[in-house]
């Protein structure tokens, strides 16, 4: 999935111009991140801001506000999807809350880089579990 260029000009107008956004694609869509945790980004065509879940609960029953829920019963309760068409200055707002809210959470820590041999044991694995009837010959470049 792409986002439309409204999507992309909403979110690029609402975006806060903070040196510390570091700009990604998740799944495809423009995302924002600070600490390495997404704090504002794009779905389908709307946006979602993390503004923790007080927040999230005060804002319910606003025009084009909802809780976020990337699939049917799978609710982030500390981000709210919002329409694109709500007011950009609304989004501007929420956009700032998101990276003052996120900013306060602890900073994740990088995921460790696999070797190649870690990868391919994962993947040659992985194989084996999706197939429990076949024996796979031994690889003889690994003695």
């Amino acid at each position: 999935m792409e986002a439309s260029p409204a999507l992309i000009a909403v979110y690029e107008a609402s975006l806060p111009a903070d040196e510390r956004v570091e700009r990604k694609k998740m799944f495809g869509m423009p995302c924002a991140f600070v600490n390495r945790q997404m704090f504002y980004g794009t779905f389908e065509n709307t946006v979602v801001a993390r503004i923790g879940p007080d927040r999230v609960q005060a804002l319910l029953g606003k025009p084009g506000i909802k809780v976020f829920s990337p699939m049917p019963d799978r609710a982030w309760k500390d981000y709210v999807q919002v329409e694109i068409t709500v007011e950009v200055d609304i989004l501007k707002m929420l956009a700032a809350e998101a990276l003052r809210w996120t900013l306060k959470l602890p900073a994740k820590a990088p995921k460790p880089k696999e070797s190649r041999q870690e990868k391919k044991a994962k993947a040659k694995a992985k194989k084996a579990a999706a197939r429990p009837n076949v024996v796979e010959p031994e690889d003889e470049s690994e003695e």
